[in-house]
């Protein structure tokens, strides 16, 4: 039973809700009896009309954005990209061919605002949420500033230009949405900030701790270090480098210069905690983390793949299903004598010379060979009628049921017709 839906603009708007329920209940209907023919050539067709007039040229778009041709290109321009940008570094360069790198920086600009055009035509609302795709955005967003902050028809100030300029540099992690490994490792790190919270709150209470120690016992003017210990945030200052054991050596020195001796157990203790625990923790929380999701991304990957062989496997295994059935129907009009026929044929009267074949060394040689692999050939063998047998068994598990199928619908047939009689 086929659809008859009238147009979209033939429709008054009081009846469209109606139109889309009846849409809706016959096509549920269709799919529960499997007859899906009439609701693609009518009714889905339909919905597809009221969604989008282009239907055609939008799945033509989608297959090209989809296509691993597009990512290549854009990684390819990416790092075009970046190279030109290393070498605007290079200011004899730079100022030489200022205008072939304002002229290409045109060109990749326009690349990336036609990738940014075509994937949110693809998905207006599915772009949206990937932080990836957002952070494109605001990416391509914030490089086109440059070019609306000159002042009528002069140029900017330099240093709003340089600010402006130098978030080109954050063009190169478009890298990350094309790289399913970098994506991995993105979201680790991402999954690590609450872990890496939680250690960096408590290094900052020791350090807030030994800073108004050190603050008490080496703060004084007069006898003490002012320029290190004199207020809270210089012994803040000084704790991180000894946190970082950098220069740790030349703060200890200003200590001892002074005659303050008992330091060397107060910077003994502060490094042993926050360096050798706080601060290499930061380092094994992250290394845990990329490990766990080094560990996801290959089971993924695994996973993809043996979905992939399952999908080939059962590819095949229905192509020989198909193979056989036609053996299968083509030998049923076959003669049964055809057999008789060919033995009938064959003929035993042909000469064979056997004279020292079975004394010669390349016979023996070639004899003990077949031995040795004839397990193998045996297990080969027997996997084979495994899975032949396994298609037939399939094929009969089949036929049986259509069978059982067609008893049913007679016995419906023949009970009208005997309580008629």
């Amino acid at each position: 039973m086929a659809l008859r839906v009238q147009s979209r603009l033939s429709l008054p708007d009081a009846d469209k809700g109606q139109h889309v329920m009846f849409i809706i209940k016959e096509g549920a209907s269709q799919i529960a009896h499997r007859r899906f023919s009439d609701w693609d050539a009518v009714g889905r067709g339909s919905v597809l009309s009221r969604v989008r007039t282009d239907a055609g040229f939008h799945q033509y778009v989608r297959e090209v954005t989809e296509h691993p041709r597009f990512d290549n290109f854009i990684m390819f321009i990416i790092t075009m990209n970046a190279l030109f940008m290393a070498l605007e570094t290079d200011y004899s360069i730079k100022y030489t061919m200022f205008n072939f790198f304002e002229m290409s920086d045109e060109f990749f600009m326009a690349i990336y605002a036609m990738e940014f055009v075509v994937k949110v035509y693809v998905e207006p609302y599915g772009y949206w949420t990937s932080g990836y795709n957002v952070f494109d955005a605001a990416i391509l967003f914030l490089s086109f500033i440059p070019w609306f902050t000159t002042e009528g028809g002069g140029t900017s100030s330099l240093s709003s230009i340089s600010a402006f300029r130098s978030i080109r540099a954050f063009r190169v992690l478009k890298t990350v949405s094309f790289i399913r490994g970098l994506q991995a490792l993105t979201a680790a790190l991402l999954k690590t900030m609450k872990s890496l919270t939680y250690v960096l709150t408590l290094m900052l209470l020791l350090m807030f701790i030994f800073a108004v120690i050190g603050h008490e016992f080496f703060g004084e003017p007069a006898t003490g270090d002012p320029e290190n210990w004199g207020d809270i945030g210089s012994a803040f200052f000084t704790l991180f480098s000894l946190v970082t054991v950098d220069g740790w050596t030349d703060l200890q020195s200003n200590l001892d210069n002074l005659g303050l001796v008992s330091s060397r157990p107060f910077t003994i203790v502060f490094i042993l905690l926050g360096y050798f625990i706080l601060f290499n923790m930061f380092g094994g929380v992250v290394i845990m983390e990329i490990h766990h999701a080094t560990k996801r991304f290959e089971n993924e990957i695994q996973s993809e793949r043996e979905t992939s062989l399952a999908q080939k496997k059962q590819g095949v295994i229905q192509r020989q299903k198909r193979e056989i059935r036609q053996l299968l129907r083509a030998q049923k009009g076959m003669d049964n004598n055809y057999l008789a026929k060919f033995k009938r044929s064959l003929r035993h009267t042909d000469i064979t010379l056997m004279d020292d074949m079975c004394t010669s060394t390349s016979f023996i040689d070639i004899y003990l060979t077949s031995l040795d692999l004839q397990d193998t050939t045996v297990e080969r063998l027997q996997k084979f009628y495994a899975e032949a047998l396994l298609v037939l068994s399939d094929l009969l598990s089949e036929d049986l049921i259509e069978e059982a199928e067609k008893e049913q619908s007679n016995k419906k047939l023949v009970l009208p017709k005997s309580r008629k009689s």
